[in-house]
C-alpha cells in the first residue's frame, strides 16, 4: 500500500481540528494464489467479496475534530469528550468522468485511474464519553459510538481496509478483534480468521467502573454492547444487512474485569471478557448463562483505555 497525504491542524480553545486536503492510496495486490481463489473467489457465489482483493485508489478528503470540557484546575469534576470525523472519496474522478464523457469498463461498468478502479464512498464516524469522578480512586466512565459508511457513485463496497470491525480491546470484549458480526452472519470458520466480518455501520456502547488497587494497579469491569452491520445486502455476508426492525436484536453483550498498570507516560491494560449475548446462536441459546472459556471468553491486551 503506498499513501500520500496533505494535513493541516489547529487548534481552538477545548477544540482540536485537522483537515485532509489530499490524501491518495493506492492498494495493490502482487500475489493471490491460485489456491486462494478457486476456493474463495471463484466459486458461486464467491465466499469471499472479490473487490476485496481487487487493486484500487482511494483519493479522500477528510475532516476530524474533538472535544473536552475537562479542567486540569477542577481535576474532580465530572467531564466529557467528543471525537469526530468524516471522509468522502472518488467525487473528483467520478465528476472529471461524467463531465470528459469517459467510457466505463465493460467488465464491470466502473471507471478507472490508470487501469484500476477507484472508490467511491462517504463515511463518518462520532464517539462521546463521559467520566462520572467520585473521588480520586473511583470513577464511572460511559461511551458511546457510532459509525455509518456508504458506497456509492464507481464503487459496490467500502474497501475493506475502510470499513469497521466489532469485538476486540476497543470494542465489544467478550470476542475478539474481528469475529462479532456483521448482524446475525455466521463465520466461515472458527479456527482462522473470516474476511467477511466488517461492516458499513457501527455501535458501540460501554460502561466502566474504575478504581484505584494498589500502587500503580488499578481494576475495572465493564459491560459492552453493539455490533456492525453491512448498508446493503451482500451475498457474501448473509445475515449482516441493518435493518429497522432487527437490528436491536442483533446488539451482542459482554461483561467483563480488567487490571491496568498506570505508569504515566502510558497505560497497559488487560481485559478478559464474556459474552452475556450472542445474536449468532439460536433463539435459546443467545443468553450465555452459563459461559464456557473456549467458546465464549476472550483475553485482551492493549495500551491505553478502551475509552
Amino acid at each position: 500500500q503506498m499513501c500520500i497525504r496533505d494535513r493541516y491542524s489547529w487548534n481552538r480553545s477545548k477544540f482540536r481540528n485537522s483537515v485532509d486536503i489530499a490524501d491518495l492510496s493506492f492498494v495493490r495486490f502482487d500475489t493471490i494464489y491460485q489456491s486462494f481463489r478457486d476456493t474463495y473467489l471463484n466459486t458461486t457465489p464467491p465466499i469471499f467479496n472479490p473487490y476485496n482483493y481487487q487493486d484500487h485508489f482511494i483519493m479522500r478528503m477528510g475532516y476530524s475534530g474533538s472535544y473536552s470540557n475537562f479542567n486540569s484546575n477542577r481535576p474532580m469534576a465530572n467531564f466529557s469528550t467528543m471525537r469526530y470525523n468524516i471522509e468522502t472519496a472518488g467525487n473528483l474522478w467520478y465528476a472529471m468522468n461524467r463531465i470528459l464523457g469517459t467510457k466505463p469498463n465493460l467488465s464491470d461498468s466502473s471507471y478507472r485511474f490508470f487501469g484500476i478502479r477507484y472508490s467511491q464512498y462517504i463515511k463518518a464516524e462520532y464517539h462521546v464519553t463521559r467520566h462520572q469522578i467520585f473521588d480520586k480512586e473511583n470513577r464511572f466512565v460511559y461511551h458511546l459510538g457510532v459509525g455509518l459508511g456508504v458506497p456509492y457513485g464507481n464503487a459496490d463496497v467500502i474497501p475493506y481496509e475502510k470499513r469497521f470491525y466489532g469485538g476486540g480491546a476497543n470494542s465489544i470484549r467478550g470476542w475478539s478483534e474481528s469475529t462479532l458480526g456483521p448482524g446475525s452472519y455466521r463465520r466461515i470458520d472458527g479456527r482462522r480468521r473470516d474476511y467477511n466480518q466488517v461492516g458499513d455501520v457501527k455501535l458501540d456502547m460501554g460502561m466502566e467502573y474504575r478504581t484505584k488497587l494498589a500502587w500503580i494497579v488499578e481494576g475495572a469491569l465493564f459491560l459492552d454492547a453493539g455490533n456492525i452491520w453491512t448498508i446493503k445486502d451482500y451475498e457474501t455476508q448473509k445475515g449482516g444487512t441493518f435493518k429497522l426492525d432487527k437490528f436491536m436484536s442483533q446488539i451482542a453483550m459482554a461483561y467483563g474485569v480488567g487490571l491496568r498498570w498506570d505508569f504515566s507516560f502510558f497505560i497497559l491494560r488487560t481485559d478478559l471478557g464474556i459474552k452475556l449475548f450472542d445474536p449468532v446462536r439460536g433463539r435459546l441459546d443467545q443468553w450465555r448463562v452459563r459461559p464456557t472459556w473456549k467458546d465464549d471468553v476472550a483475553i485482551h491486551l492493549a495500551i491505553g483505555y478502551p475509552f
